[in-house]
């Protein structure tokens, strides 16, 4: 490893916090991850990678390993809460890119990239102080950087962003599970009145399934009078291996660093999933601090506005994809309807392509010097 940069600590060992610590090791940096679970284990449910996910994955040296879930391109459509097709295209032209991943498998991977020497599981941080301190129930130790990787509820935010950025409850309800069947067809999204779902397909004959549901709907009951192929694919379904959870969101703070503290992930700028960018975000983070750091101001400036935007774009999204009622809802089908499917097709294919497909990790002197990953899931 090059000449060593400093000591930092990364509070979280999630994906956010495990990619900033590839990232800093990388660029020179002695890191130390602070993870409250004993172990990393199988959580969560599936994620869709986007390719600006994809290139700061290569950036990490583990892109190889993580692009071996690529899946064959197919047909997608979106379609109403009558089975009406709205918009007829690729899978690729919905979620620009073709890897879906098992959230525990992108982790393992990630987690295999870290040291194990570098990492304190087990660990809970209950304290973190501006001047780089961090603090657990047994000691108190000093970095020159602290990372903030620690999720939504992080504690890192509420004890130097105490004012700046509460934890918003949507009271939206979401539904992800993983099935080991292959995909049925078709594939896509279903547009809803107060709802939405959709079925990706993922590598290893599996399928990875999401619903979510304006307040009110609590139960994946709702959905049964749905169309094909969700209704089997709820009741085909090991209920136990539903994650079932509430919508949470930030507002962004106005900066994204206090003194020598900063913020990655959903810590920074935890978002509804419309867009499937959570995953894609910290990833993005996690690549630009490595290129900035220590310069933390230019870490923010780079960041804010991009995960500002994408923290609005998947608030507002959802007013299209569950507007809440039924005239907004037909308002919304008409108006696909009565645009040309090859120009809708065109709108998903030039958003994907301008939001993600043409990111690029900032210049800087930042070079992956760790072993690349190769090990293919599954």
């Amino acid at each position: 490893m090059a000449e060593v940069m400093g000591r930092a600590g990364v509070v979280g060992g999630g994906i956010g916090g495990l990619a900033t610590a590839i990232a800093l090791r990388a660029a020179g940096w002695d890191v130390t991850v602070y993870e409250r679970s004993p172990q990393f284990t199988e959580v969560g449910a599936g994620i869709t990678l986007a390719a600006n996910a994809l290139t700061a994955l290569d950036a990490l040296g583990v892109g190889d390993a993580i692009r071996s879930a690529a899946i064959e391109d197919r047909r997608g459509v979106a379609r109403n809460q009558r089975g009406r097709v709205l918009i007829d295209a690729q899978v690729s032209d919905f979620v620009g890119g073709l890897v879906t991943v098992h959230r525990a498998d992108l982790i393992a991977i990630l987690a295999a990239a870290v040291p194990a020497q570098c990492v304190r599981s087990g660990t809970r941080v209950v304290g973190v102080h501006a001047d780089a301190a961090i603090e657990t129930d047994t000691d108190t130790t000093r970095y020159d950087l602290v990372v903030g990787a620690d999720g939504v509820n992080s504690v890192v935010r509420q004890q130097l962003w105490p004012h700046g950025s509460p934890v918003h409850r949507t009271g939206i309800t979401a539904w992800r599970w993983v099935l080991e069947v292959p995909a049925p067809d078709p594939v896509g999204v279903i547009l809803g009145r107060s709802a939405e779902s959709g079925v990706v397909p993922m590598a290893g004959d599996r399928t990875y399934v999401f619903a979510a549901a304006r307040p009110g709907i609590t139960s994946l009951d709702y959905f049964t009078d749905w169309p094909d192929p969700l209704p089997e694919l709820i009741a085909a379904t090991d209920p136990s291996r539903i994650v079932i959870d509430e919508l949470l969101e930030i507002r962004v703070p106005r900066r994204l660093w206090n003194d020598r503290v900063v913020l990655v992930g959903d810590a920074a700028h935890a978002m509804r999933p419309t867009l499937g960018q959570g995953a894609g975000m910290a990833l993005e983070d996690a690549v630009t601090l490595a290129a900035c750091a220590p310069d933390l101001a230019r870490y923010s400036a780079a960041r804010r506005r991009r995960v500002a935007m994408m923290n609005f774009l998947s608030r507002h999204g959802m007013r299209m994809t569950s507007p809440g009622s039924a005239t907004l809802a037909a308002l919304r089908d008409a108006a696909i309807l009565a645009t040309p499917n090859a120009l809708n097709v065109g709108m998903f294919r030039y958003t994907n392509n301008r939001a993600f497909r043409s990111w690029r990790p900032p210049a800087s002197a930042f070079e992956p010097t760790l072993p690349t990953i190769r090990k293919p899931l599954g």
